[in-house]
């Protein structure tokens, strides 16, 4: 009996090592599982995870009861998060609990939202956790049950197996062609086939040659009807019969006697992609429950790869996909040569207008069939980035001899009849040309230099061909700006924006500290950079509000449990806010509503905004100001002194501090007039009862000379060097327990 126990365990420990494995696969950031039973005690976990803490949180939470559970989470640890997944059976009944840690740099903003995420990303692991819970539940856990586990765990070998080796791969076709062949080996199938038809994608796979042309026959039969059981049932079809009852439409030849297992390969918005299909002879064994749930697992890989690099509508590469042979390419061969041609049909909406979207979209496609042979040479690749816009990767020439593929493709299109016959559209396509970067952001750079040569062309006339020209400042400019507002969009997206906190250091007695908060940007390399560019890119493009409502949130989100130490030390916090943010009545109340929430103490909170933004803006500034500070804000003039209006807006808006700019700072031991200014500047803040702070204080020469001057805080390297917002927070909690600590200790 205790060796059955103990084969049963280690059976179950290869299964829950299967888990982990597979939870890795799915969610690259995991960093341990632990499973509970419907008893919330641990059927498995990781050693760093304590199950008897995430029991008491989930009792907490109330999945003991009867009401709904959904997926939830919580703060496990600095830096981890918990996400808790109810398995269920189909009555609602407890199995069990999945729950997974992850390593995130910051917290989820809507925990329930993330968790639900999680839930979505981990799916088909749940499917086969639940499937495990249930047969427990049903069988217990007697000496037979360890051969099942082991079974299993070597099903979850093999999908995490699937699932992790073709990360990276960049060829979907490839990759499909090697996935469907290893599912037909592992289910013992004699012929697999995926079918997209809106992608005109077929990939067909024979165990045995021999037997290919049978098979093949076969499946020209019965395609229809297994895309039209898809369409009407979202599971798969199982036919073991040795009468097939889908057979070939009347009056055709009959339809050859197998075994079939069909899945449908759905997208995540649930429109069907198309099917996954095994055939096997007559006489051989059974599909069975097994086979389908490998099998859904598979279309749920294969429609991910298929969605991801294939457009639906054209059949071509999805820019994704186009980026992904692009770094192909470049791992392959170090070639000087290669352009980027950039494909915009002219005055689209023109036609959706006037002949309706069938017509446009038939205009489409007609399009997307010129981007091949005979007109583009051969290793070019086309790809559908957008809508009406297409780019065409030509590996193999310069842009001269790209433009000259572009007008092949202009006379081409123009020689297309679409539309209807009485009054066929004139078709027009606009194209841009640049060179290929040869590095590893090179497809992001030349793909925006492609884009602003095609809208250049467009400015001139239309139906043109540009290249890009590097020399041509403007140009230039506008792909930086155009590449730096991408960087930003995806750091926003993958959490790599950071809170830095300088000090800024009283000069008077009875003064407290303060700190500005500042951006910073984790490169991918982990090496911490200011966003100066991006920012400055943001603002050309309209972007900051993003920006500053999430400094806004992260912000309170990490100050709110300090709130504490903030009151008893009289700490004030600064924070940036831009022109457009400060007139974006959005932005106001979700800073607003996040004020609320956070319950910092009264004057905590300093928003500095520059001078020239508030003076564009003065009387939405004053109405937004006025709000805020209703809430507890004061407000800060940053960079003052390089501003036009300087009295006007200290005498309209009600202002607690201003920032001397650095640039009058730097050189005050050298500039008479820098001098001056800021002496100017210190006396008439005294009379108006405003604090002055000083930029950029360096060295220890300057801090005294802005300090004899009057001048109230100064910031610098002088008093310490930007540092985490994190680490500060809990260095001044640390500090403070300690102090209260002694206080204690003295009475």
């Amino acid at each position: 009996m205790a060796q059955a126990i103990q084969q049963f365990q280690l059976s179950v420990d290869s299964l829950f090592d299967s888990y982990t494995g597979l939870a890795a696969g799915l969610l690259p950031d995991a960093d341990g599982i632990c499973l509970l039973g419907p008893d919330f005690k641990s059927r498995g976990n990781a050693e760093h995870l304590s199950p008897s803490l995430i029991a008491d949180w989930l009792h907490a939470v109330g999945w003991d009861g009867h009401h709904k559970r959904i997926p939830a989470g919580f703060s496990y640890q600095p830096g981890k998060w918990l996400a808790a997944i109810p398995i269920e059976d189909a009555q609602g009944r407890l199995l069990g609990a999945f729950c997974v840690l992850q390593k995130l740099d910051s917290l989820p903003a809507r925990p329930a939202r993330h968790a639900a995420e999680v839930a979505r990303r981990l799916k088909p692991l749940l499917d086969c956790v639940r499937r495990d819970f249930a047969a427990v539940q049903a069988k217990g856990a007697d000496s037979g049950e360890g051969r099942d586990f082991t079974e299993l765990s070597a099903e979850l070998d093999w999908l995490f197996e699937v699932t992790n080796s073709r990360r990276g791969w960049g060829d979907d076709k490839t990759l499909l062609r090697d996935l469907l062949r290893q599912a037909a080996r592992h289910l013992a199938s004699a012929f697999a086939v995926i079918a997209i038809p809106g992608k005109r994608l077929l990939i067909e796979h024979s165990t045995r040659a021999e037997d290919h042309a049978v098979f093949h026959e076969l499946w020209e039969h019965t395609q229809k009807q297994l895309l039209d059981w898809a369409q009407r049932h979202n599971r798969p079809l199982l036919a073991n019969g040795a009468d097939f009852g889908i057979g070939a439409d009347q009056g055709a030849e009959p339809t050859p006697s197998a075994k079939i297992l069909s899945v449908p390969l759905y997208r995540d918005s649930g429109q069907l992609l198309g099917i996954l299909a095994f055939y096997n002879p007559i006489d051989a064994p059974n599909f069975g429950p097994r086979h389908a749930f490998l099998a859904r697992h598979l279309g749920r890989q294969t429609a991910t790869i298929v969605d991801c690099q294939l457009d639906t509508m054209t059949g071509l590469y999805t820019r994704i996909g186009l980026e992904q042979m692009f770094r192909e390419l470049l791992a392959e061969d170090d070639r000087e040569s290669g352009s980027i041609l950039y494909v915009d049909i002219d005055h689209m909406h023109m036609v959706n207008d006037l002949h309706g979207f069938e017509v446009g979209n038939e205009l489409i496609v007609r399009v997307a069939e010129l981007l091949a042979p005979p007109l583009l040479p051969a290793g070019a690749l086309s790809g559908r980035l957008a809508g009406d816009r297409f780019a065409v990767l030509l590996p193999e020439h310069d842009p001269r001899a790209a433009a000259a593929v572009a007008v092949r493709i202009q006379h081409a299109a123009q020689r297309a009849i679409i539309g209807p016959a009485e009054r066929p559209i004139d078709v027009s396509i606009t194209c841009g040309v640049a060179a290929l970067a040869q590095m590893p952001q090179g497809f992001d750079r030349t793909m925006a230099a492609a884009e602003l040569a095609c809208k250049t062309a467009k400015s001139h006339g239309r139906g043109r061909v540009e290249l890009y020209a590097h020399d041509d400042g403007s140009m230039m400019r506008r792909v930086d700006d155009a590449l730096a507002v991408g960087q930003l969009r995806h750091a926003l997206r993958t959490g790599r924006l950071l809170l830095f906190a300088q000090r800024i250091a009283p000069l008077k007695p009875g003064g407290v500290d303060g700190y500005e908060l500042l951006l910073r940007l984790k490169a991918e390399d982990g090496s911490i950079a200011g966003p100066g560019p991006l920012i400055r890119a943001a603002q050309r493009y309209q972007l900051l509000p993003s920006i500053d409502l999430w400094v806004i949130r992260r912000t309170l989100e990490l100050l709110a449990p300090f709130r504490e130490v903030l009151k008893s030390r009289k700490l004030s916090v600064s924070i940036n806010m831009s022109g457009q943010s400060l007139c974006d009545e959005t932005c106001i109340e979700q800073f607003k509503e996040r004020l609320r929430q956070a319950r910092l103490p009264a004057g905590c909170l300093i928003v500095e905004i520059t001078e020239q933004a508030a003076v564009r803006n003065l009387g939405q500034a004053h109405e937004a100001i006025a709000q805020l500070q209703a809430l507890g804000c004061r407000f800060a003039l940053d960079d003052f002194g390089t501003g036009t209006n300087s009295l006007t807006y200290l005498k309209n808006l009600q202002i607690a501090r201003v920032k001397i700019d650095g640039s009058f700072i730097n050189d005050i031991l050298t500039n008479r007039n820098s001098l001056a200014t800021v002496k100017a500047i210190v006396e008439l803040s005294r009379e108006l009862s405003i604090d002055t702070v000083a930029e950029y204080v360096e060295t220890e020469e300057i801090a005294r000379a802005v300090q004899e001057l009057g001048v109230d805080y100064a910031q610098g390297y002088a008093y310490g060097r930007p540092e985490p917002l994190e680490g500060m927070l809990e260095q001044l909690e640390q500090t403070e327990s300690r102090l209260r600590r002694l206080q204690v200790l003295a009475v």
